[in-house]
């Protein structure tokens, strides 16, 4: 599907889940035109389609790949060692 993997569409599919959920919670917008007022519902699946499929350019890892390490790194354990 569009070149993703079987992980990536589940991960797409989890977003699918999260707009829907998402769309009985938040009202339409005040517009007459159907897709513009419920534009606002898609923002999760297009956030998990964007974490599985973009690429970093330096590192070319996924952007999920990127922010779990960074934030992996981020938030380690450090030990201090200090010698005389």
């Amino acid at each position: 599907m569009y070149g993703l993997t079987l992980t990536q569409v589940v991960a797409v599919a989890v977003g699918a889940k999260l707009s829907y959920e998402f769309s009985k919670i938040a009202p339409a917008l005040p517009f007459k035109n159907f897709v513009f007022a419920h534009i606002h519902h898609l923002i999760p699946l297009v956030l998990t389609y964007l974490l599985v499929s973009a690429r970093e350019s330096k590192t070319n890892l996924y952007l999920w790949q990127y922010a779990y390490n960074w934030l992996s790194l981020k938030f380690r354990n450090r030990i201090f060692v200090w010698k005389r």
